[in-house]
């Protein structure tokens, strides 16, 4: 075996071995013809398209949707990634009243809007791994509890992801469960910052605050290979920044103190939506 087949070889492991059992000797093949006798290396652009290729087969690509597929996916993750925010908040609350570390005593519907995230909380889950009828049920009965027991106007978010999951599930197409690993994340982060309200806790306020920001830049630099979860991101920032404050101002009168708070995430939004869009298009088969 010459050095460079064996660097072609060490390259085609950026791949799972399914597919190098399924396309290995072909790929191969390919890449040593493609390079110049006397080389110990194949060419940068050759290694920079094998490991991108590698990276795009993980994260689900390989099975070369259309836009509309593509953008289904996206959608139904942002909105996935959106509930779980909410959900988060919802529950860490709930936990917060009962074992007493919030001063107030505890709303008399505690345990409906705890029943409605686990509900939501299901149905998301559900998304990734079960049949439509299995979504939509969990989720409906999520939405009705959530108004019934909770703020009627804030529950409108909610309820109204829970109806969109729904909707965009009813494709045949799931998500990767490479993503599952995203939502756990985000879920995991908005509990945890929920539960900084304990004392013993509260040193992790602001490394949770931060955290959000370096999950996205992430998703940013991860769009060269795949641009559906930064489509999601932007999703998940319009939902529970934008439309959550652009809710309580239309129910409640609140609004933030200085326009700018306003103005400058919905142009970071849009310029990320727009930028993951044109993205997610050239990745996809027209």
């Amino acid at each position: 075996m010459t050095a460079l087949e064996w660097r072609c070889r060490w390259l085609l492991r950026a791949y799972p071995a399914w597919y190098r059992r399924q396309r290995g000797e072909e790929m191969l093949g390919t890449l040593m013809e493609a390079s110049p006798a006397g080389r110990r290396w194949p060419s940068w652009r050759d290694i920079r398209a094998m490991l991108i290729g590698g990276l795009r087969v993980r994260a689900g690509q390989q099975r070369r949707l259309s836009t509309p597929d593509n953008l289904r996916l996206a959608g139904l993750l942002g909105v996935a990634l959106a509930l779980l925010w909410l959900i988060g908040n919802n529950l860490g609350s709930d936990i917060m009243f009962w074992a007493h570390v919030y001063p107030a005593a505890a709303p008399a519907n505690l345990g409906n809007q705890a029943a409605a995230g686990l509900l939501a909380l299901a149905a998301v889950l559900a998304a990734w791994f079960a049949p439509w009828p299995v979504v939509a049920a969990p989720a409906l009965a999520g939405a009705v509890l959530w108004v019934y027991s909770g703020d009627r106007v804030m529950a409108s978010q909610p309820a109204g992801l829970l109806i969109l999951l729904v909707i965009l599930t009813a494709g045949r197409e799931r998500m990767p469960r490479s993503w599952l690993g995203l939502a756990g994340l985000v879920f995991a982060l908005t509990l945890l910052e929920q539960f900084t309200a304990a004392p013993g806790l509260y040193f992790l306020y602001t490394p949770l605050i931060y955290a959000p920001w370096v999950v996205l830049g992430a998703m940013i630099l991860w769009a060269a290979v795949d641009a559906r979860p930064a489509v999601a991101m932007a999703i998940y920032l319009a939902s529970n920044y934008l439309i959550f404050t652009l809710i309580g101002y239309a129910g409640y009168g609140t609004a933030p103190v200085a326009a700018w708070e306003w103005y400058l995430p919905a142009a970071g939004v849009a310029v990320l939506g727009a930028w993951a869009l044109w993205r997610l298009r050239r990745q996809a088969v027209l």
